[in-house]
């Protein structure tokens, strides 16, 4: 697997698809630092707000 962008957070978190995929899998990043995540990460991410974004679920209910 490719390795995926990771910033320290900046809380201002905001996670949006982007146009890319990593190892096949829809590539998401947050506009706040430019860490990047897939589905495949044990992680969630969630916005500044503290809301796992409508992208993210989607991403999520595929795992």
């Amino acid at each position: 697997m490719s390795d995926l962008a990771v910033h320290a957070c900046r809380s201002l978190c905001s996670w949006h698809r982007t146009p890319a995929e990593l190892d096949g899998l829809p590539l998401l990043a947050c506009r706040g630092c430019g860490s990047q995540w897939v589905r495949s990460e044990p992680w969630t991410p969630i916005d500044h707000t503290g809301r796992i974004p409508d992208e993210v679920r989607t991403e999520i209910e595929q795992r």
